[in-house]
């Protein structure tokens, strides 16, 4: 205290107020020669990267004037204009509170078809165009048939032949001229070259390739006059209507997932869109090279905006109770010590000031996060403003809201 009293001695009220009015200036003045080198950057990081150091200054600044204060009034003197920081403050409460995991998936759709020949030959033509809607059963691309045409027309000749041969020789049998083989061998050839004729005019339709599903033809990977075989991709069909989204899961989440429950659907790239929507399958077996098990949504798409392989993510609910200390984890900050929030206080002269207090923090998710210790009902959390403050800075509300749903 000696010392502490000696400090003080050193300097007289002008003096004080003096380093007070310097401080201030040199705060403009390194506002504005940083503002003079970055004028020509318009990144966002350099734009962050400058309001955090204006509040580190500000914080800064504001405790040496507050500690400046603090002085004066230590020997008599009365400050008039005291720097007060404005805040707003959020008076906590019990709330419910749900914890959910955010698991990323992958759309799908439910009917897409890869468009393949069941039989080889040339393509002599293909009757649709990428991005055109097409219905079940319509003709997609037809291939080189010429040689079954040619075995065609001479089956349907030796069918001519067969027919009548049979034809005779069961009349004979009938009035039993004739030997029964020869009626038989008769009866066989027409019956052969009937199965070989279906048989070939089966191969002709299969060189007709025809569209299995409604949908879009979303691409065309062959060209008129190149050979296609069976296995190779023509084309490939996709209806929107519906899809599904899949997602592998950890198998620690296996006692908190239910086909009867549901999930808080997101897509990346439509920020605004939420949908609650029901389990459609949990999968029965675990993949043992990650652990993880197959959870799958179906959903519709009427509008066709959602497309095949995006990204989604869904929100499980891993844990819940009706009362719980929440606050918004942007409020909460770090040092060597721990976690920890500002909080609203008076102090010894009845200023109100934010002081500094360690938490322990419990689950946390949708930006909110539990509070087990540190904290009770009543206290105002510091929230607007709270990069603005350090432990001791005289401050003033303007605005005070009531966080908590039920007092």
């Amino acid at each position: 205290m000696k010392v502490k009293t000696a400090a003080i001695r050193q300097y007289n009220p002008t003096e004080i107020m003096q380093k007070i009015t310097i401080f201030i200036a040199m705060l403009t003045l390194s506002l504005l020669f940083t503002s003079c080198q970055e004028e020509e950057k318009s990144d966002t990081e350099v734009i962050r990267e400058k309001i955090s150091g204006y509040n580190e200054q500000i914080v800064e600044l504001n405790q040496k004037i507050s500690e400046l204060e603090r002085e004066l009034e230590a020997l008599g003197e009365t400050t008039q204009n005291r720097v007060r920081t404005p805040v707003t403050i959020t008076t906590l409460g019990y709330e419910p509170f749900e914890h959910y995991v955010r698991i990323n998936g992958q759309a799908e759709a439910v009917k897409e078809a890869m468009i393949s020949p069941e039989t080889s030959g040339q393509i002599t033509s293909i009757e649709v165009q990428k991005g055109q809607q097409v219905r079940s059963g319509q003709v997609l691309a037809r291939l080189n048939v010429s040689v079954i045409e040619n075995n065609i027309a001479e089956v349907k000749t030796s069918l001519q032949l067969a027919q009548t041969v049979y034809n005779r020789q069961e009349a004979l049998w009938e009035q039993e001229i004739g030997s029964e083989i020869q009626y038989l061998e008769a009866k066989n050839n027409y019956e052969s070259l009937q199965s070989r004729l279906k048989s070939l005019q089966s191969q002709m339709e299969m060189a007709v390739l025809r569209a299995p599903i409604d949908g879009i033809v979303d691409d065309i990977f062959s060209k008129e006059g190149e050979l296609a075989m069976p296995g190779s991709r023509v084309m490939q069909l996709v209806n929107l209507g519906q899809l599904y989204i899949n997602a592998d899961v950890s198998e620690a989440f296996l006692p908190v997932v239910s086909s009867e429950d549901k999930v808080i659907l997101r897509f990346d790239a439509f920020p605004g869109y939420e949908e609650w929507v029901p389990i459609y399958r949990v999968g029965n077996v675990i993949n043992p090279e990650n652990r993880t098990f197959r959870l799958q949504l179906r959903i519709n798409n009427p509008n066709n905006q959602f497309k095949p392989n995006m990204m989604a993510s869904m929100g499980i609910m891993a844990f819940s109770t009706d009362e719980a200390l929440v606050i918004p984890s942007i409020y909460i900050k770090q040092d060597v010590q721990g976690h920890f929030v500002y909080v609203a206080r008076e102090n010894d002269e009845g200023n109100l000031i934010a002081s500094k207090e360690y938490i322990e923090r419990g689950r946390s998710g949708e930006g909110k996060t539990m509070i087990v210790s540190g904290l009770k009902p009543g206290d105002r959390i510091i929230s607007q403003g709270h990069n603005k403050v350090s432990d001791g800075t005289l401050i003033r509300i303007s605005e005070e809201r009531n966080l908590a749903n039920n007092e």
